[in-house]
């Protein structure tokens, strides 16, 4: 179930980028994109929201928005620059999730998570600095943005014990289209087929990952979890390669390469602690 998590996830990309460039006649606006797709995984898991019983209200609407700019910044990020870029620099989240753990929790860093901090922060300078030229400079900080974002939704939710994660994340969809409607008022009119197009991006891209996730998440360690994870931002690239012909530059792929080693620098080998 993971492992079909990650494969749905990694066909952002690609989605995004049919959806935005000239060359495929939908041409829509990343602003549009970011907001009915999530418009669509909300009401596709709005069944859920009878059991947001118990959450804390202040934290879950802190997470709404922390979410709106995570999925915004992203769709933004990969429209703006390329989907290699957009796609690493948001996994080097876990790391600044480290950081945060430290200020917020006070959780001591280790060793390994050091030396894995210095190679992730390596990662995201190699595709910032090697990577930056006029056309890519916004879509590069989008991608930056979308990675602390995501730190800060993880942090929230570390705090977040009690409501159906399935009711949250159907919560945190409608209120990022509810705040980022505004932003694409105006820019919404498109082909019939690319309104189809976002609803599948939002039910099968977001929507079905996520349950899929939850359900398979409570089957095995969350260490395991988190690698499997990783084929993500592996095949996102590819995909996108493979369908829209973008090819990924030097600097991405070693950049990228230092925030995966990073990663697995991190976590494979720990042991739960009694």
């Amino acid at each position: 179930m993971i492992l079909a998590t990650a494969l749905l996830w990694s066909a952002g990309g690609t989605f995004v980028k049919v959806l935005t460039l000239e060359k495929f006649g939908y041409q829509m606006d990343p602003r549009a994109v970011a907001c009915l797709r999530s418009a669509a995984a909300g009401l596709f898991l709005a069944w859920a929201l009878p059991r947001l019983r118990g959450a804390p209200r202040w934290r879950a609407a802190a997470s709404g928005l922390a979410y709106t700019v995570v999925v915004g910044s992203f769709v933004v990020a990969t429209a703006w620059t390329s989907a290699a870029n957009a796609i690493f620099l948001q996994y080097a989240y876990p790391l600044f999730v480290a950081v945060g753990a430290v200020v917020l929790f006070h959780e001591r860093l280790g060793r390994r998570t050091q030396v894995a901090l210095a190679l992730g922060l390596a990662g995201v300078a190699v595709i910032l600095v090697f990577s930056w030229s006029a056309d890519d400079w916004a879509g590069l900080l989008w991608g930056l943005t979308s990675s602390v974002t995501f730190a800060a939704l993880a942090l929230l939710q570390h705090s977040i014990k009690r409501g159906s994660p399935i009711a949250l994340c159907s919560l945190y969809n409608l209120t990022a289209a509810a705040l980022m409607l505004p932003l694409a008022w105006g820019h919404l009119g498109a082909p019939p087929a690319a309104y189809l197009l976002v609803a599948t991006m939002g039910i099968l891209q977001l929507g079905v990952p996520y349950v899929l996730f939850i359900a398979g998440m409570r089957r095995v360690r969350a260490t395991d979890g988190a690698l499997i994870t990783l084929v993500e931002p592996i095949l996102n690239p590819v995909w996108v390669w493979l369908i829209v012909g973008e090819p990924t530059g030097r600097a991405t792929l070693v950049g990228g390469a230092f925030i995966l080693v990073a990663l697995v620098v991190r976590f494979v080998g720990l042991r739960r602690r009694p």
